[in-house]
């Protein structure tokens, strides 16, 4: 048998994507937008890139996630499917921020990363790569209406991410080059990112310890408060 495999998720945006690593070095990464979809779709999918690399979950050594901020319900699905796979096979988890996950699906070493959170907020955080092409939060993720961001003023900075899209006209003096705003976080960076960390010697995390990334909390959190 060879290596054991890291298979990653992310479910945290309207996108669907589940990766794998392959026998050579690469990723193997399945990829769909599609609304209120995920729990459909999610196991299918993460049989079929097993299959495509000709492997099963027995052959998978450790579990990357994604785990927002992004909508609540498909952060969830993402955290408990790879929770309720880690236990079933006693594996390590990687929990991995959607926001750098985003900043990680673009070749440039300054992003601006923006999810729309909806209700007239958005998911921000500054990232620079480091010198292994990491993306590195600066400063702290945060949610927030679109006229509180401070986005850096001058640089050479990437905007990325859907609240780009809807909320630019308000981020007008921001040290941008240029923005996209049809990116969402992708299982295939999650991967990087989180074998990035299990090469510099991080053993990961147990199951139990998994746990959403918010930010802010649900409706009926706010309800009850």
């Amino acid at each position: 048998m060879g290596p054991l495999r890291l298979l990653a998720i992310d479910t945290a945006t309207e996108a669907c994507s589940v990766a794998v690593d392959t026998a050579d070095g690469g990723v193997l990464e399945e990829y769909v937008v599609a609304i209120n979809a995920h729990s459909q779709l999610l196991l299918p999918m993460i049989q079929r890139v097993l299959d495509r690399v000709d492997c099963t979950l027995a052959d998978v050594g450790a579990i990357a996630c994604g785990v927002g901020p992004g909508g609540f319900t498909g952060v969830r699905i993402g955290v408990s499917t790879a929770q309720a796979l880690a236990i079933a096979r006693g594996l390590p988890v990687y929990p991995v921020s959607s926001l750098q996950a985003l900043a990680a699906t673009v070749p440039r070493p300054q992003v601006l990363a923006a999810l729309d959170a909806r209700r007239g907020e958005v998911y921000a955080g500054v990232f620079r790569q480091d010198a292994q092409a990491i993306p590195r939060l600066q400063g702290v993720e945060k949610v927030c209406a679109p006229e509180a961001v401070n986005w850096p003023a001058t640089g050479h900075w990437w905007g990325l991410g859907t609240g780009w899209q809807v909320y630019h006209a308000h981020w007008r003096d921001a040290g941008v080059l240029g923005w996209s705003g049809d990116s969402f976080p992708r299982a295939g960076a999650v991967l990087r990112l989180a074998r990035a960390r299990i090469q510099a010697g991080d053993r990961g995390i147990a199951p139990v310890l998994l746990e959403p990334h918010y930010i802010r909390p649900s409706l009926s959190e706010e309800g009850r408060q």
